[in-house]
């Protein structure tokens, strides 16, 4: 099932290879100079269609059925996009751009066919030119996954923390059981605790979060090898509390290395 938003607004597309063809005519004088003209090619879609024709791009099986989200909830959704910019991360669902789409995206291109431009090509044409890859498909998922990790680290590693503080006595009594000093036990839960909280914020900061996911990753191997040091019987322990550490050790990893920018 899909999700489709603004399915009737129109947009009209351009291949950036056409843009790039554009500035080297203007530039070579190809065009005189003053001249406004809209880069745009002649045919026009529905953001519906339009969405269809790239899922066909990449080779995606056609929805089976298909949900229209409601205007207060795109509007949502924006406001939700604003509010991640505050954390510096550059959505392209932030409310001007849902608006500018909301109005279509339209042009006429016979103003620049008249000053001697190249014709820009139809959106069939600059897909069938541009054949999809497997990095392609890639990105269209991993680029709807990575918010979800993300928000599953942050997730798991405040829980973690709060609940860690909160329960410290039952957490100390699983050390000073096993052996540990009540004056190392102690600091040890209420520090791990804290790190698990700073970490689980940090992660929702664009500008740290790659540093704590690896930052995750190395505080999970510290625990890991704390405790198999002093409790190595939670290994066996029907629970899983250590077998459990890696998948979220994997996630970490997984988006750490999505977070790199070019």
């Amino acid at each position: 099932i899909g999700v489709r938003v603004l399915p009737a607004v129109r947009v009209q597309t351009v291949a950036l290879d056409d843009v790039a063809a554009a500035v080297v005519q203007a530039a070579e004088g190809g065009i005189a100079g003053g001249t406004c003209a809209d880069l745009t090619a002649p045919d026009s879609h529905s953001f519906a269609d339009l969405t269809d024709d790239m899922r066909r791009w990449l080779g995606f099986a056609p929805w089976r059925a298909a949900v229209t989200l409601p205007g207060w909830l795109v509007r949502l959704t924006g406001r939700g996009a604003d509010a991640l910019g505050w954390l510096g991360w550059r959505s392209p669902l932030r409310s001007t751009a849902l608006s500018a789409l909301a109005r279509g995206i339209h042009g006429d291109p016979a103003a620049w066919q008249a000053a001697g431009g190249l014709p820009c090509r139809s959106l069939a044409e600059s897909l069938r030119d541009m054949p999809a890859t497997l990095q392609d498909r890639w990105f269209a998922r991993l680029y709807l996954l990575l918010p979800l990790g993300i928000a599953t680290l942050a997730l798991f590693w405040l829980v973690s923390g709060i609940i860690g503080l909160i329960q410290s006595t039952d957490a100390t009594a699983v050390l000073t059981d096993r052996g540990v000093s009540r004056s190392l036990a102690v600091p040890s839960v209420i520090g791990g605790g804290l790190l698990d909280i700073a970490l689980g914020l940090a992660v929702l900061v664009r500008r740290s979060a790659r540093t704590a996911c690896l930052g995750m990753i190395a505080l999970s191997l510290g625990y890991l090898l704390g405790g198999t040091v002093l409790a190595a019987d939670l290994w066996a322990d029907p629970m899983g509390p250590f077998v459990k550490v890696l998948p979220g050790m994997a996630l970490a990893a997984l988006v750490a290395a999505l977070l790199v920018d070019r």
